[in-house]
């Protein structure tokens, strides 16, 4: 298409719904990371941060992962407020925890967005490569079953635990139609990613936006890359520890996600360690499924951008006799896992104050959360000032407004 033909009306809200493993990532970056590039072309990007995670699972009633309780609804009224006083400018919500959304809750996003100016916009892979990705990430924040028990459990027990969540988000047709019954199959575009031209996603998102070509930038976060086999088996077996003992969840988080699996994708793996390797049998399932989908989705009437053949490729395994490889567990990942686990604890950082043990005085260690660590100080610095920028500009208006 040509970019005229992709671009929203102003004032339009556009909701992106990932779902997972497809680029969310990155496109979130890019858009937070140019923030005043696009604001000077007359498009906001919702929320302070790289996705306004606690509003999201607030309005959809689901805890956070880092507390285990429900955000406030005080959250989402804020997100809905900075939203709305974007006016007639194109603003951009970004999230793939939107992908969990029932349909009660999708109501009230549409409805609290304003209903008329909701544009939804998913964005897919093909489903033979998001299942490796996503029982990687899975493993990062808690899943402790094989990849083999994984597959197994998603395509012959689908109304199982794990079945029955992954394809509420990964059904994508399902999904798309969950949404287009609420705002209307006009009013959704659906972007069929091709894995090999990294960059699409950003122009396309540049045209529906009516942005210059090159304003999206990505931030190249190696944070975000995928885990080797050998990495995420070592996460995969601190997990069956952890739970074993009775941990939470908000500590997992902690000391895991935003931890050690930071720390050890910051690493390069070597060329030869073994990657995930989906079976035949579960790639020609993804396959027929992937078929069904696609179909369904192109009979709907929703706008698709980009080939949606690629959404449908047939695979080869790269397996022997369909077993995983044996492989060998580096130090250097069982190393790096640990002092992720130590940086997240705070016991590694500053040792402002003391305390007392026993006869003697030792320094006292103050707790600093790991993606501190990663942030230069002068970066930290302009975020702090865009914090209390608008901090004061909302007081402000508050107060004038109280004064009538």
């Amino acid at each position: 298409m040509e970019p005229t033909d992709l671009i929203l009306p102003e004032g339009t809200r556009l909701v992106h719904i990932g779902p997972p493993k497809t680029g969310t990532t990155t496109l979130q970056g890019a858009f937070h990371g140019g923030r005043d590039a696009i604001a000077r072309q007359g498009v906001h990007y919702a929320g302070p941060t790289r996705q306004p995670m606690g509003a999201v699972l607030a309005v959809m009633g689901y805890p956070s992962p880092g507390t285990g309780e429900v955000p406030s609804i005080k959250k989402w009224r804020r997100l809905v407020g900075e939203i709305r006083h974007a006016g007639e400018q194109r603003v951009v919500l970004s999230s793939e925890r939107l992908s969990h959304s029932r349909p009660e809750a999708i109501r009230t996003i549409v409805e609290d967005l304003g209903a008329g100016s909701v544009h939804i916009v998913a964005t897919l892979r093909p489903l033979a490569k998001v299942i490796p990705s996503q029982w990687q990430q899975s493993v990062q924040t808690g899943l402790q079953v094989s990849y083999d028990e994984f597959l197994e459990e998603i395509f012959n027990d689908p109304d199982g635990r794990h079945g029955r969540a992954f394809w509420y988000r990964h059904r994508h047709d399902q999904l798309i139609a969950r949404w287009a019954e609420v705002v209307g199959p006009h009013n959704v575009t659906v972007i069929a990613l091709d894995d090999r031209d990294h960059g699409m996603v950003l122009r396309v998102f540049e045209q529906m936006l009516g942005l210059k070509e090159g304003t999206l930038v990505a931030d190249g976060d190696r944070t975000n890359r995928s885990m080797t086999l050998p990495e995420v088996e070592v996460v995969r077996a601190f997990n069956e520890q952890f739970f074993a003992e009775g941990l939470g969840r908000p500590l997992h988080t902690k000391v895991m996600r935003f931890g050690a699996t930071a720390h050890i994708k910051a690493r390069e793996p070597a060329p030869d360690e073994p990657r995930i390797e989906t079976p035949q049998w579960a790639l020609d399932r993804a396959g027929q499924i992937s078929m069904e989908m696609v179909d369904t989705i192109m009979a709907s009437g929703i706008r698709v951008v980009g080939d949606p053949e690629r959404l449908r490729p047939t695979l080869t395994s790269g397996l022997v006799d369909g077993r995983q490889p044996t492989f060998r567990i580096a130090p250097e990942v069982a190393g790096r896992a640990a002092m992720g686990v130590l940086l997240a604890s705070g016991l590694a950082r500053s040792t402002k104050g003391s305390t007392k043990d026993g006869d003697r005085y030792v320094p006292r260690p103050s707790v600093e959360p790991i993606a501190l660590a990663r942030i230069s100080t002068i970066q930290m610095m302009a975020v702090l000032w865009r914090r209390i920028r608008a901090a004061v500009v909302i007081r402000t208006r508050r107060l004038l407004r109280r004064s009538g």
